[in-house]
């Protein structure tokens, strides 16, 4: 998952209600999870999107994602 938007110019927020936003999001899509696919790995904060900086998601690569390390591997 993306890192959260929390954050825009007709409702910016300061940091403890960006921080309260971004885990009430998080808190979420784990409780979704927990429901409906409680055996699936969830990554959150990841540099695709609009963000910057930005991770360019290949259509037709491959991405692998290795929880246990901690690592994504993108081959374009």
């Amino acid at each position: 998952m993306a890192r959260a938007k929390a954050w825009s110019f007709d409702r910016p927020l300061d940091g403890a209600a960006k921080a309260r936003y971004q885990a009430d999001q998080r808190a979420a899509v784990l409780r979704a999870l927990a429901e409906y696919a409680p055996h699936t790995l969830a990554i959150f904060d990841v540099d695709f999107g609009h963000t910057d900086p930005q991770l360019v998601l290949p259509l037709g690569g491959r991405v692998r994602v290795d929880g246990p390390a901690r690592r994504i591997t993108v081959c374009y």
